[in-house]
C-alpha cells in the first residue's frame, strides 16, 4: 500500500522538477519529494530493485544516443578523449582526496562526489559501491547547476568571443507512439534488462548500466533497433529519485546543512582546474580554445553542446567528447576508485 503512495508522491515531485526545469528535474524533484516524506513519516519503503531498473533504463537510453558517426567521430578525436579522461580522473582524485581530509566524509563517498559524470549515474553507482549517496546527489547537483549557469557566461570571454544567448527550443508535441516504435522500444528495453542483468551479476562496480549501455549500443549500430522515449528515461530517473529519496533522513539532512562550506570549497577548486583542463586540450590536442573549454566543463553532454554551438564552438565535437567523458567515466571510474579504495583502506 504504501509503496504506491511513496510512488505517486515521486511522479508528482518528479513533474513539478521538470516543470520549474532544476537539474536532472525528474530526479531531483522524485528525490526532494519522497525525502520529505520519508523525515516526515519515518517510513522507508522503496525496494532496492527500483535502483536496478533505473540503471538499466537509464544505461539503454545512453546506448541508444551511439550512431556510427559517432564512432567515426570518436576515432578522429581519440587522443583528445584519452587526454580528456586523464585530465577528468586526476582533477577527481584531487578534489576527492581534497575534501576526504577536510570533510567527515568517507573516501568513497568524496569521490563519487566529485566524479564528472551525469548526476544520475554517479548517484546510483555509487550507491552500488557503499557510498553515502544523497550526500553524492547534492555535490551533483551543485555541479551541475553551477556549471550550466554560469560556464557560458565565462568561456566565451575566455576564448575571447562574445557571450551568447541561450537558445530556447520549442516545445515539441507529445506526439503518441506509432506502433512500429512500441515493438523497437520494447526490444530495446528487452536487450538493456537483458544485458544489465549480466552486469549486475558480473559484481563489476556501476556493472548494471556498463552492460546496458554496451547492450543497446551494440543493437543500435549492428541492427539498428535502439529506442527509448525521453518520458520513459525520466520515468527511470524518478524511480532513481525516489530511491535516494527514501534513504534520506533528518540525520542525512542536518550533516548536509553543516557541510555547506565543503561544497563551497569543492567548486571552488574544481570549476578552475576543468578551465585549465580546457586550455591544455587546445595546447596538446590542437582543439581550438571556446570548444576544449566546452569540452572540459563539468556538467551534462547535451546541454553543454547546445550551448556551445551558440557561442560559437564545435557543437558536435563538444558532443562527441562529453558523450566519450560520460562513458568513459562510468565504465572506468568506479573500478579506478574500488582498487584506490581497497589500497587507502
Amino acid at each position: 500500500m504504501w509503496i504506491f503512495v511513496v510512488m505517486a508522491i515521486a511522479v508528482l515531485g518528479g513533474v513539478l522538477g521538470l516543470k520549474f526545469k532544476l537539474p536532472a528535474g525528474a530526479m531531483l524533484g522524485a528525490m526532494i519529494a519522497v525525502a520529505v516524506f520519508t523525515v516526515v513519516t519515518d517510513l522507508q519503503v522503496i525496494p532496492a530493485w527500483f535502483k536496478v531498473c533505473a540503471q538499466m533504463v537509464s544505461g539503454g537510453y545512453i546506448g541508444t544516443t551511439m550512431t556510427r558517426e559517432s564512432l567515426r567521430e570518436m576515432k578522429k578525436v581519440a587522443p583528445a578523449i584519452i587526454f580528456l579522461l586523464a585530465g577528468m580522473l586526476l582533477i577527481n582524485l584531487a578534489v576527492g582526496g581534497l575534501l576526504c581530509l577536510t570533510s567527515p566524509l568517507d573516501l568513497c563517498t568524496c569521490l563519487f562526489s566529485t566524479a564528472p559524470g551525469g548526476m544520475t549515474d554517479m548517484t546510483i553507482i555509487s550507491d552500488d559501491m557503499g557510498a553515502n549517496s544523497p550526500v553524492v546527489s547534492v555535490f551533483q547537483v551543485c555541479r551541475m547547476s553551477l556549471a550550466i549557469s554560469t560556464f557560458p557566461l565565462i568561456i566565451p570571454r575566455l576564448a575571447g568571443g562574445k557571450a551568447a544567448g541561450r537558445r530556447t527550443k520549442a516545445a515539441k508535441a507529445r506526439a503518441a507512439m506509432t506502433g512500429a516504435q512500441k515493438v523497437e522500444l520494447a526490444k530495446t528495453i528487452a536487450v538493456a534488462v537483458l544485458s544489465g542483468l549480466l552486469g549486475y551479476w558480473s559484481g563489476i562496480p556501476g556493472g548494471t548500466m556498463l552492460f546496458s549501455v554496451v547492450g543497446v549500443s551494440f543493437t543500435k549500430l549492428v541492427f539498428n533497433v535502439g529506442y527509448i522515449p525521453l518520458r520513459v528515461k525520466q520515468g527511470a530517473q524518478m524511480l532513481s529519485g525516489a530511491f535516494i529519496g527514501a534513504k534520506i533522513t533528518m540525520a542525512t539532512i542536518l550533516l548536509i546543512a553543516s557541510m555547506w562550506y565543503n561544497v563551497l570549497l569543492v567548486l571552488v577548486v574544481f570549476f578552475p582546474l576543468c578551465l585549465l583542463l580546457g586550455y591544455l586540450m587546445h595546447r596538446v590536442c590542437g582543439i581550438d580554445l571556446l570548444t576544449g573549454l566546452f569540452c572540459a566543463a563539468p556538467a551534462g553532454a547535451s546541454e553543454m553542446a547546445l550551448i556551445a554551438s551558440d557561442c560559437g564552438a564545435d557543437g558536435p565535437n563538444v558532443a562527441i567528447l562529453q558523450i566519450s567523458r560520460m562513458l568513459g567515466v562510468i565504465a572506468l571510474f568506479p573500478s579506478i576508485f574500488q582498487v584506490i579504495i581497497g589500497l587507502v583502506g
